[in-house]
């Protein structure tokens, strides 16, 4: 089944299944839960489970998807977070904090705009977006790390997921006008997609009620 450039489950109502608070001594965590079901006959039926944590008066969000296929035949599994950064924090002099190995993949427009994409520049009119594939390195931990800064506000926003979850990273970066914003995006597979990853062996397949669960932190400094 083809897909458009964010898939079907971005479309996709969520259904609440749960809220609520739970005390670990004196810490208190609130929590919701909800569910998003991509299915259709004759094709894939996806079941996806997220988990929204946060400290009351901490300083972090903590997100948890499951994924299961709840259908009776293997299917196709590829996930991508397309977290967008905008202004205040993302303003002139904003940059880019990430342990990058190589830059693995470029869009055409890099070469034709030369924008810095570590340290960023302001909004600009018809900017074209740029986009990259960063090969990233993991902390010793196991995790990787990739956070916007603003030392004019004193603020950072950090984004750490697991290696083994999300072992890809693209940077998209849109300058223009009206726009202006910075993508962050954690993803289990290359930029290349769905039918690359089906050729090359690469594409993730979910048998019959086979779970993934992903495991990813937002953090502000």
């Amino acid at each position: 089944m083809r897909h458009g450039l964010h898939g079907r489950a971005g479309n996709l109502p969520a259904r609440l299944t749960g809220y609520g608070e739970r005390w670990d001594g004196d810490r208190c965590v609130l929590w919701a839960e909800g569910e998003v079901r991509q299915a259709a006959v004759f094709a894939e039926n996806l079941r996806l489970v997220r988990r929204i944590e946060a400290d009351l008066g901490g300083d972090e969000i903590r997100l948890v998807d499951t994924v299961t296929n709840a259908g009776f035949e293997p299917a196709p599994h590829m996930f991508l977070y397309h977290i967008n950064l905008g202004w205040p924090l993302l303003d002139e002099g904003a940059r880019l904090e990430a342990d990058i190995r190589e830059t693995l993949w470029q869009s055409d427009s890099v070469a034709e705009q030369k924008a810095d994409h570590v340290t960023f520049p302001g909004p600009a009119p018809g900017f074209v977006e740029q986009v990259y594939e960063h090969a990233l390195n993991p902390g010793a931990d196991g995790l990787h790390r990739v956070a916007v800064a603003n030392d004019r506000l004193g603020m950072k926003v950090t984004v750490e997921w697991r290696a083994e979850e999300f072992p890809y990273f693209f940077e998209w970066l849109n300058l223009r006008s009206g726009n202006y914003a910075v993508g962050l995006e954690p993803s289990t597979h290359h930029v290349s997609g769905d039918a690359a990853a089906r050729e090359d062996g690469s594409m993730i397949w979910l048998g019959p009620q086979e779970s993934r669960t992903y495991r990813t932190t937002f953090r502000v400094s």
